[in-house]
């Protein structure tokens, strides 16, 4: 049966008109045409906002939304730039993670309020959330009433947009909570929001002055996202399987079992995303599937050499680089266990200090090094205060004993702790340029402190996501390495616009000979069809099968696990009986979720000319002449002007 909205009257299934004022029971999507209930908000076939959304925020953005456009206007510069940079590739094909968040019983809520006070409401909900989008370089595609739907992954797009989009549903529900305390308190009400996300492809349109734009969802990327939205529980973030299996190495999440989605055959897994894990698991690797590190003994070798130095009292700086996915991670793993295992015979081991920089932390002030002395505190981001500063004041006793005082406020100020009398007295007289001087002071004493105690190592990883001010007072750090055992080891893409990149510089100018440089390449094809055979524990892989592996992975050891991956998601590869045969053969392999994120967001840096070369080079071919190139672009600069 079917209720009227209009005049609640009971109609049987299937009926288009009510049999008693004569409203329609079904409204037609503007965007795709498909037929949906009449009270539906989204269209279940493309997402599309539907109803009095529509005639709100039609699929065609009007350019006088105000509100949309205020927010739009409050991203930050570099956002902003790079949206409009990506409008120049508009109708491409993109990989997204989509949020959608909106106010739970939003309609009765206004009910018990005036439309001022309300409008007013939304408006400031919408101003506490929307930066938590942009935090994360996500980008608001539409607004709805109240409800919003936000990118991760278009315009522009990053390596780990799915993750991008779990965090900022978390942030989202945090700042709910603290919302909802002021509306109590100032309007009597219960004000509740709640998230949903789902991964998949999208088509981006042409960007607008003002940052609006147009897009096209493919399949029921959009939909399913809208749909988790909507079974969400107040104050939580529901999630698709499609995000689950992108982002559970990172996050804390609850298998809810499955659900029905209309339009959809088979039901959906979700999941409920209760936070982020103390201690990620690796984001690449394979489940259940592992092989030792090929074709990487010279370097390890080099390592475990300078390591040995290290542990002798030598301070050191190793610096290694190389394209993502390439290994560098794993070989730092395997180094750190060959230098364990020599420490059993040698009795010499290293300290160590680990932390990876933020994809999006470059304006994050200080993060890498906060993070960095979260690591040599053993404590993590959901530690509470009141233990870091336990933690803290522990080591400081134990290192410097009554001189603490003179190292711990501003170690403490920089992790944001709540200072209290003297320590607060201290920290409280100084200026910007004082306070970063004493944090240099204190950090030297600390680190100088650690390695006379028992040699360290200090591993930065990604340093091409370093913020400006850490790379700042980690290169005036680099001279430790001359009067103390500790060994900086830098480990970066090769980015040389990148800010991290100038402790690299700094490192070569300053430290000479001093500087171990390990460049990482791709692996030869007779190293990567050992990683095949070593992942699969099968020497009699089809010869198809291990053709396509190779040939797209190119040496690239991360894209050798993510195609072997894909494959058996897709059961081609099948295990029987513990071992590994072809499901199926092999017609067309298409580039895993994983790896589009990651060479997008590599294709996005690249200057325009070069990624409309890139663009026009993909249409003729994997192979081809320089001279069909240059003609094509000759053909292809004449139809653009």
């Amino acid at each position: 049966m079917m209720n009227c909205l209009n005049c609640s009257f009971e109609n049987p299934s299937g009926a288009k008109f009510c049999q008693n004022c004569g409203k329609p029971l079904e409204q037609k999507c503007p965007n795709c045409g498909t037929m949906n209930i009449a009270n539906a908000r989204f269209c279940m076939n493309c997402g599309n906002p539907l109803g009095e959304a529509v005639s709100a925020f039609p699929a065609k953005q009007p350019v006088g939304d105000l509100r949309l456009e205020r927010l739009a206007a409050a991203a930050p510069a570099p956002l902003a730039e790079k949206i409009r940079a990506a409008s120049k590739l508009a109708g491409e094909r993109r990989v997204v993670t989509a949020l959608f968040a909106d106010v739970v019983d939003s309609t009765a809520l206004a009910e018990q309020m005036d439309p001022e006070d309300w409008t007013a409401l939304m408006n400031q909900a919408f101003d506490r959330l929307v930066p938590a989008i942009y935090r994360y370089e996500g980008t608001i595609a539409r607004l709805m009433g109240d409800a919003l739907l936000a990118f991760f992954g278009a315009p522009v797009a990053h390596e780990d947009d799915p993750i991008r989009a779990v965090r900022a549903g978390l942030d989202l529900i945090e700042i709910g909570h603290e919302y909802a305390r002021e509306v109590r308190q100032s309007y009597g009400i219960d004000f509740a929001i709640r998230v949903g996300l789902n991964t998949g492809p999208v088509v981006v349109g042409e960007v607008g002055s003002n940052l609006v734009y147009e897009y096209t969802a493919m399949g029921d990327a959009v939909n399913l996202a809208a749909r988790m939205q909507a079974a969400a529980r107040p104050m939580t973030v529901l999630i698709a399987e499609n995000t689950h299996r992108l982002v559970s190495p990172i996050c804390e999440c609850k298998d809810l079992g499955t659900i029905s989605v209309k339009g959809k055959s088979e039901p959906v897994r979700v999941y409920a995303v209760t936070g982020i894990q103390p201690r990620p698991e690796k984001i690449r690797g394979l489940s259940g599937l592992t092989s030792r590190m090929v074709g990487r003994d010279a370097e390890l070798a080099s390592l475990v050499r300078l390591g040995e130095a290290v542990q002798a009292g030598v301070g050191r700086v190793a610096v290694i680089t190389g394209e993502a996915g390439i290994g560098k991670s794993r070989l730092i793993s395997e180094w750190r266990l060959a230098l364990d295992e020599s420490a059993q015979h040698t009795g010499r081991a290293l300290a160590w200090a680990e932390r990876k920089c933020l994809s999006y932390g470059q304006g994050l002030a200080y993060h890498l090094l906060i993070d960095l002395l979260r690591s040599i505190l053993q404590t993590g981001p959901g530690t509470g205060e009141a233990e870091t500063r336990q933690a803290l004041n522990e080591l400081g006793q134990s290192l410097f004993g009554e001189d603490s005082l003179e190292v711990t406020p501003y170690l403490g100020h920089l992790l944001s702790l709540q200072l209290e009398g003297p320590t607060l007295e201290r920290v409280h007289i100084l200026d910007p340029q004082g306070l970063q001087s004493r944090y240099l002071a204190a950090l030297s004493q600390l680190l100088r402190a650690l390695a006379m105690r028992q040699p360290l190592a200090v591993t930065l990883e990604d340093l091409h996501w370093a913020d400006p001010s850490s790379t700042e007072l980690l290169i005036r750090l680099l001279p430790l390495v001359g009067d103390a055992p500790i060994l900086f080891v830098c480990i970066c893409r090769p980015d040389r616009d990148a800010p991290g990149w100038k402790l690299i510089a700094a490192a070569w100018e300053t430290m000479g000979a001093g500087v171990t440089e390990i460049q990482l390449h791709a692996l030869s094809e007779k190293d990567s069809s050992t990683l095949v055979s070593n992942l699969l524990e099968i020497e009699d892989l089809p010869e198809s099968v291990r053709n396509v592996i190779l040939k797209k992975a190119e040496g690239n050891p991360f894209f050798v696990e993510e195609l072997i991956r894909m494959l058996i998601d897709r059961r081609v590869l099948v295990e029987t009986d513990g071992k590994w045969v072809a499901g199926q053969a092999i017609e067309a392999v298409d580039i895993p979720d994983n790896l589009q994120g990651l060479l997008l967001a590599r294709i996005d840096q690249l200057p325009d000319e070069v990624k409309h070369t890139l663009r026009v080079a993909s249409v003729i071919g994997r192979q081809f002449s320089v001279r069909v190139l240059e003609q094509v672009l000759s053909n292809s600069e004449h139809a653009r002007v």
